[in-house]
């Protein structure tokens, strides 16, 4: 139930991120949070495993909090997803804490040095969603 919860936040945050995004720039609120869409926000490592077949959406940065998000289209059902990320994050020196949900939302956590962040996806049948979250100090 708690990571029901955590992903319908989650997926509400990025619906408010997606409405304030107006030509795909970076645009900065007033608590220094800067809304972006379609890179992956430069906290994140180079080597962050994307699969190819996924479009990057809305992204979030928030300096204060040392937090970075963006959400990704994943054109494949969520088993096959969740998979890429395990494996994707193993094979980039990542840590994955765990790697827990059901047939229709899944949550990873994971690791690298002082890196940490989580992955949450959602399907939507043949096609899946996922937020990706880093903390970093």
């Amino acid at each position: 139930m708690k990571t029901l919860r955590i992903t319908i936040a989650l997926f509400t945050l990025l619906g408010v991120v997606a409405a304030c995004g107006d030509d795909g720039t970076g645009t900065t609120s007033g608590t220094g949070v800067v809304f972006g869409e379609g890179e992956m926000p430069p906290a994140f490592p180079e080597d962050f495993p994307i699969p190819p077949n996924a479009v990057i959406g809305s992204t979030l940065i928030n300096p204060v909090n040392h937090r970075s998000e963006m959400s990704l289209q994943i054109d494949a059902e969520i088993t096959a997803a969740v998979q890429f990320f395990n494996v994707g994050l193993v094979n980039q020196g990542f840590v994955v804490e765990s790697s827990e949900g059901s047939p229709i939302t899944w949550t990873i956590t994971f690791s690298r040095g002082e890196l940490t962040g989580d992955i949450v996806f959602q399907t939507q049948g043949d096609v899946s969603q996922a937020v990706v979250a880093v903390n970093a100090s």
